[in-house]
């Protein structure tokens, strides 16, 4: 009851996506204790920088564009390099499976 009026019971917010976006790390440094991922998420405003400390998403920043995205990035990692954090090698992308 809002001022004296009865509202229906709420209902909750129901979106078309199931699933979440998937992400693509652009970058992974490594602090003194945790890891840090840059991450670009289409998202159905357009994309997202995300940042994701040690497995958990962190910041989510919305960008008009892909290149706005990539060069805020860029950016960012340049910054926290300098700040003292390391970056991290990635696994070479491998179409065989090990035998």
């Amino acid at each position: 009851m809002v001022d004296g009026v009865l509202l229906p019971d709420a209902q909750p917010v129901r979106t078309a996506r199931t699933r979440p976006a998937p992400a693509h790390e652009l970058w992974r440094l490594r602090g003194a204790t945790d890891d840090l991922r840059g991450l670009a998420i289409e998202t159905s405003f357009g994309y997202a920088l995300g940042l994701e400390l040690d497995r958990e998403l962190v910041l989510l920043h919305l960008q008009p564009s892909l290149d706005t995205l990539v060069t805020a990035a860029d950016r960012l990692e340049t910054a926290l390099l300098a700040q003292g954090w390391q970056r991290v090698a990635t696994r070479p992308c491998s179409t065989k499976e090990p035998a």
